[in-house]
């Protein structure tokens, strides 16, 4: 054969050869994102069975969503709110006596465009309600094969409304009951499945963005109840609006789902989760000390703990030769996309720009008060680590709202204690550890064991371990002042808006409308997702810019054509569009 053929048939095999590298580095890659699935609705049963594991505060969680009254469970996302209901379901399922309907409503921002275009706009979101419920139902009737031929009509015609009305805001209205009725309907289905009473379990069920439906939905909710029909919600903290007729407590018992970072059985439970997920050949690759310290650092949220071991494998591929450095830079990492989640509510939620970007140096302002503590405390000798801060009565309506805005980005917790000093009361604000570590707010003595460092993340007791701290120390005058609504112009003439509720301009007379937040979102650029400079090149190389261009790809056909990005990792993009528009 000529020399030239023979350098050409080498080309060609070395290029085969890096193709084959490729192509099973692609199919390890996919298993191993499988392993870090963040969604608890996405995992088969059997890796749902597999690898959740209840912490004794997650079984009492479940006895109170077992129990027959109304509960909003609220927590950050990922803290573990879907495992909560999906294992209420399996539980209640277990007990025989009712049966649950598990009902996600976190598309719920797909039928907002509704909000500027319909004059019914609140009945075209309540027969949305309604249709998830209804589909639901019948979803779940399939898969315990009873007969009910009115629910599978309805159920047809349900799951066909919610198609359009998430694509297209003018769609027809089905002929679909409303809240009382429903629960009639509830309650006849019930009695077909032999069951005593329905217990619907409404996951993502409060959006944060939009006003409007969350009126329409606590209303919705209020007429729900029954003694055969009842509900557990699944809400966020901090930025919940309930409807005027709405009262928590009476109509609805609050439930925190957060796993508070205490007590030694804290650190058992997130080894354990660990030890169920992950098989050995990935634990092999990360030592004790590195587990521990990022299960102290993630705040109680499952999610957050697996995102740190994924990305630090994913940086580190062999054991690293400094690991306590490379660990540390993964938290610093996490900490980085933490804070851009919270800047990322002034797009979601602009009329509350202002108070996104003065929470930035509130939150500065916690973590220097909790560090300079710290350090008077370590030059003492004082073993004991600030974690908290207790902020004094009456808290400033003003700082009020950006922490609830920084709970809702799971930055920060109030913890339900109350603190008294004297005549002073104080309410106490837990800050995520992996904030703490990155702001270097905790001090230590010369070369510290990850043990160590992770041990002082973790409260051995409440008392001792927080900052105490007026509104007046945290936000400068000039800040709380800069804390305004924001409001749109007229669309016309530019007048600014009068009142965040004016309907018309005093200007032009024209008709107020706000931009459809929906639609912003979908045009927002793929490259707000959290993911790697690799993917991203792919997904922009397949001619897929916008987060649109992957929401519109339900069967993730386009998103599977990008280089390196295989089934497993298909869904996980088009999940993270989707949580991006939708919570």
């Amino acid at each position: 054969m000529p020399r030239h053929d023979l350098d050409r048939t080498g080309t060609f095999l070395v290029a085969e050869l890096e193709q084959v590298r490729n192509d099973m580095v692609a199919i390890a890659e996919e298993h191993e994102v499988s392993l870090f699935e963040e969604r608890a609705e996405n995992l088969t049963p059997e890796e749902f069975e597999a690898w959740t594991a209840p912490t004794p505060h997650d079984e009492q969680i479940l006895r109170q969503l077992q129990t027959q009254g109304p509960k909003l469970l609220t927590g950050p996302r990922g803290c573990g709110k879907t495992t909560l209901l999906l294992r209420a379901a399996a539980e209640i399922r277990k007990r025989g006596s009712a049966l649950p309907v598990y009902v996600n409503y976190g598309r719920s921002m797909f039928t907002e465009p509704a909000f500027n275009q319909r004059s019914d706009a609140d009945g075209f979101f309540q027969d949305w309600l309604v249709a998830k419920v209804i589909a639901a139902m019948d979803e779940t009737f399939q898969r315990l094969e009873v007969h009910a031929p009115d629910l599978r009509s309805q159920g047809e015609i349900a799951r066909s409304f919610i198609d359009l009305a998430e694509r297209n805001p003018h769609a027809a209205r089905p002929d679909l009951p409303g809240p009382t009725a429903l629960t009639k309907a509830l309650e006849s289905w019930a009695e077909k499945a032999k069951a005593k009473r329905i217990v619907l379990l409404l996951d993502d069920a409060a959006h944060a963005f939009v006003p409007e439906q969350q009126r329409v939905f606590f209303e919705y909710l209020r007429n729900l109840r029954t003694p055969a029909v009842t509900y557990k919600a699944a809400i966020y903290p901090g930025v919940t609006e309930f409807s005027p007729n709405f009262h928590v407590g009476h109509d609805a018992k609050l439930v925190h789902a957060w796993v508070p970072v205490e007590g030694s059985e804290y650190l058992d439970f997130m080894r354990s989760i660990y030890e169920r997920r992950l098989p050995p050949a990935i634990r092999n690759r990360i030592s004790v000390g590195v587990v521990l310290l990022f299960a102290a650092a993630s705040f109680g949220v499952p999610r957050t703990f697996f995102a740190l071991i994924e990305t630090y494998l994913e940086n580190w591929r062999g054991q690293p030769a400094r690991s306590a450095q490379a660990a540390n830079n993964t938290i610093i990492q996490n900490s980085d996309q933490l804070r851009d989640l919270h800047r990322s509510l002034s797009r979601k939620l602009p009329r509350y720009r202002q108070y996104v970007e003065t929470g930035e140096k509130a939150l500065d302002k916690l973590l220097l008060l909790i560090g300079e503590l710290n350090e008077t405390r370590h030059r003492a000798k004082t073993d004991a680590q600030a974690l908290d801060v207790a902020i004094r009565h009456p808290i400033d309506s003003r700082l009020v709202t950006i922490l609830g805005l920084l709970e809702y980005a799971g930055l920060v917790r109030r913890t339900n204690e109350a603190v008294s000093h004297g005549a002073d009361r104080y309410s106490k604000f837990a800050i995520h550890g992996c904030l703490l570590v990155a702001a270097g707010a905790l001090k230590f003595g010369q070369n510290p064991t990850m043990e160590q460092r992770a041990n002082a993340l973790v409260k051995t007791s409440r008392t001792g371990s927080y900052k105490r701290v007026g509104s007046e120390g945290i936000l400068t005058p000039k800040q709380a002042e800069a804390c305004q609504l924001v409001v749109a112009n007229c669309a016309k003439c530019g007048t600014p808006r009068p009142m965040e509720n004016a309907r018309f301009c005093g200007a032009c007379g024209a008709e107020l409308v706000d931009a459809s937040r929906f639609e912003e979102l979908m045009a927002t650029s793929i490259d707000e997702l959290s993911l790697t400079r690799k993917k991203l090149r792919a997904l922009h190389d397949q001619e897929m810019h916008k987060i649109e261009d992957l929401i519109r790809d339900r069967g993730l056909t386009e998103i599977s054509k990008a280089q390196r990005i295989g089934p497993v990792w298909a869904r996980r993009v088009y999940s993270l569009a989707e949580e991006f528009v939708g919570v």
